[in-house]
């Protein structure tokens, strides 16, 4: 599923997923380069590309919004010096290179009754930013021309999903649960008594059986005993089932004891470094067609690891409402880390730590079984939106489907 609608998510990955009209509302920059987050809001979704610029003496991100007739700007932070809108373009002024890392497009959601645009930047060396900057000049003039219908036409094939014909007769998304721990390995333990693996494995259940009450999910645990799955062997589970989302479940521990709250992880730059090695050391072969030559495969490749990577920042953005209003979240909720159940190349995935076993209020929620039962009904809302999101973006694109 995930790499059935790969094309058509890549479109609008760079523009936006919709066509419409819309002002944008606010604009703001956090960070310090490593990264440097921007958000638009605006209030209705919003076609857009994003390209790179170097002038003589100036280096930019512009951002094409076509139909946009907002007028403003303001200062930024981070390595954005400031930014202005104008006739349908959000020019960020550079004072240093940066590259975009990745591009979320968020519909309304909970406390967040806007759209929004979330664009993260990195810091790159002169060389990177030159090179790119000199090929997105010729994607913004074509660009400029017939942006859609251009994208649409260079947009690479998408690589079919292993076992095609059973996949393409079904339609459910696939879910992977991974209790964290088991077996010899217990994981934290709590204030009050207990420890993690059975509270994660209770809560993988728990979710498991609400999942399977819906028709659009298929639902498979890493394990459903007290037993230790090796790390490496998580990720194959999540990808010999073709899983279409992965969801590792954990409590935390701190030495603070009043720390307290849920977060969840996505996988780190230090992390992706590593994506590439333990794919040749366990042979995770990414579905691209037989004949492909090594030069395009190897872009191929490249975006669908690069397409992975936005996945599960999309959807952890959309679990962190929902877990907000089920119970406490850290205030920096949203993480990124290199944990091994991350690595999967095309697997979107994410790490959910529930709360603190060493926190006396988080553990006794997380041992309750109404807390655990809140807990997964957030995470629920949150898968329910996600997939909601990828419908919508499939239907735009692919109406023949």
């Amino acid at each position: 599923m995930f790499l059935r609608g790969f094309s058509f998510l890549l479109i609008g990955l760079f523009f936006g997923g919709f066509l419409a009209q819309a002002d944008i509302i606010d604009v703001r920059v956090v960070g310090n380069g490593e990264p440097t987050r921007i958000t638009i809001w605006s209030d209705a979704p919003q076609e857009h590309a994003v390209f790179l610029y170097r002038g003589e003496a100036k280096q930019e991100i512009i951002l094409a919004l076509p139909g946009s007739e907002t007028a403003s700007e303001g200062t930024g932070k981070g390595g954005v010096e400031a930014w202005t809108l104008r006739k349908g373009q959000l020019k960020f002024h550079l004072d240093r290179p940066m590259m975009v890392a990745r591009v979320l497009n968020l519909p309304p959601r909970g406390s967040a009754p806007s759209h929004r645009i979330i664009v993260d930047l990195q810091t790159v060396s002169e060389a990177r930013f030159a090179s790119v900057a000199k090929r997105d000049q010729r994607r913004m003039a074509r660009y400029r021309k017939a942006p859609l219908q251009n994208a649409i036409a260079s947009a690479p094939s998408r690589p079919e999903p292993r076992d095609k014909d059973a996949r393409l007769l079904d339609a459910r998304y696939r879910i992977v649960i991974d209790p964290g721990h088991g077996g010899k390995d217990p994981g934290a333990s709590a204030v009050n008594g207990g420890v993690e693996r059975d509270i994660t494995l209770s809560a993988s259940r728990m979710l498991k059986a609400m999942l399977e009450k819906d028709p659009r999910y298929e639902v498979k645990l890493t394990r459903d005993t007290d037993v230790f799955i090796e790390l490496e062997e998580r990720v194959n589970i999540a990808r010999g089932f073709d899983a279409d989302l992965f969801i590792s479940l954990h409590a935390d521990a701190a030495a603070n004891k009043s720390v307290a709250g849920a977060s969840v992880y996505t996988i780190s730059s230090s992390g992706e470094k590593r994506i590439d090695k333990e794919s040749s050391k366990h042979k995770w072969k990414l579905p691209i067609e037989d004949g492909t030559s090594k030069q395009v495969g190897g872009i191929l490749e490249d975006l669908i690891k690069r397409e992975t990577k936005t996945r599960s920042a999309e959807f952890a953005e959309m679990l962190l409402p929902e877990l907000a209003a089920a119970g406490p979240v850290l205030r920096d909720t949203h993480r990124n880390a290199g944990f091994y159940v991350l690595l999967a190349p095309d697997v979107p995935a994410v790490l959910l730590e529930m709360g603190f076993l060493t926190n006396a209020k988080d553990a006794t929620r997380l041992k309750s079984k109404r807390g655990r039962l809140n807990s997964m009904k957030a995470v629920k809302r949150g898968i329910d939106v996600f997939f909601d999101n990828q419908d919508v973006l499939l239907a735009q694109y692919n109406p023949a489907g």
